[in-house]
């Protein structure tokens, strides 16, 4: 091990960014190490791996396991391009349960709305210039793009997200127009047209909480808006969310986020918090101008 390293890091063995002739068939193979192969563009190209086989017709990533038998079958009317990663690592091999998710059920995956394109064709380009420092640069980016492939696998893993029903959406945007009424759940379930018990029911397998842990949610959401504006008090903004007063309030608040809402107001009196201006972004899968505490301190 070099004084690059870190023992925790991926040891890369080589990396490689090449067009493969049109037709061209490779395997059947094995290889002792781990390969992760990023196709930025998809075609009719087959990757055939221990009996199953994948059509790689849109951009993907492909991982394969030490020892596993594969091969590919490139498409026989165009040149491919991709760009692979050979490396080893400890946790992968000892079982980590971290990469669980990577030692099954993962051949092929997309890389739609997913880090891994970027952070493969960085590899590339840091191992072509080798500037100060290059090799531990590659170990880092890699173990970010496994921690990515862990994220993209287990999304696939998992089942695809429906839209929330109407009556669910419905009685969701009745909460976030009344937030700051004392509402209950019963009131809310009746926008929905259904009776308490279906309405319960069926939102929490929707949205995957109850209905009262949501409006919560979202009332203390609303709470840290205001609290990083800085223009209320706790006092204000309890009533200003629904609670019924400042000591209600401050005790969910801690029982949830696990620090006080006076914490939070202390962690956001940067300048930059305290002139934040509303904007709505459809594109955006969280509310603008959020502040995480992440281990208790903000720098």
């Amino acid at each position: 091990m070099t004084t690059e390293q870190q023992p925790d890091w991926p040891d890369v063995h080589n990396v490689g960014d090449i067009a493969i002739q049109a037709g061209f068939v490779l395997g059947t193979r094995t290889i002792p190490d781990y390969e992760l192969v990023f196709f930025p563009e998809g075609t009719g190209t087959w990757y055939e791996v221990e009996g199953d086989a994948h059509l790689l017709d849109e951009p993907c990533v492909v991982f394969t396991r030490p020892d596993a038998p594969h091969r590919y079958r490139f498409d026989p009317q165009r040149s491919v391009r991709h760009l692979f990663v050979h490396f080893d690592y400890e946790p992968l091999r000892n079982g980590d349960p971290r990469y669980a998710a990577l030692r099954t059920g993962c051949d092929r995956l997309t890389v739609a709305d997913s880090l891994l394109p970027g952070i493969v064709a960085q590899m590339l380009r840091i191992a072509n210039h080798q500037p100060p420092h290059w090799k531990r640069r590659l170990a880092v980016l890699l173990a970010a793009a496994l921690e990515e492939l862990c994220a993209s696998a287990e999304s696939a893993a998992a089942k695809p997200a429906d839209a929330l029903p109407l009556p669910i959406a419905r009685a969701i945007a009745y909460m976030d127009e009344r937030l700051a009424e004392p509402l209950t759940i019963e009131e809310i379930a009746r926008q929905s047209g259904w009776s308490h018990e279906h309405f319960t029911r069926t939102f929490a397998a929707a949205v995957g909480t109850s209905p009262k842990r949501a409006l919560l949610e979202r009332r203390l959401m609303r709470a840290e808006r205001l609290l990083m504006a800085g223009s209320m008090t706790v006092k204000q903004i309890a009533y200003e969310v629904g609670f019924r007063d400042e000591h209600h309030f401050s005790k969910m608040y801690k029982r949830i986020r696990g620090h006080s809402a006076s914490d939070y107001i202390r962690q956001c009196q940067d300048p930059l918090f305290r002139h934040t201006a509303h904007l709505v972004d459809p594109q955006t899968p969280y509310p603008l101008n959020c502040h995480i505490v992440v281990n208790g301190r903000i720098k």
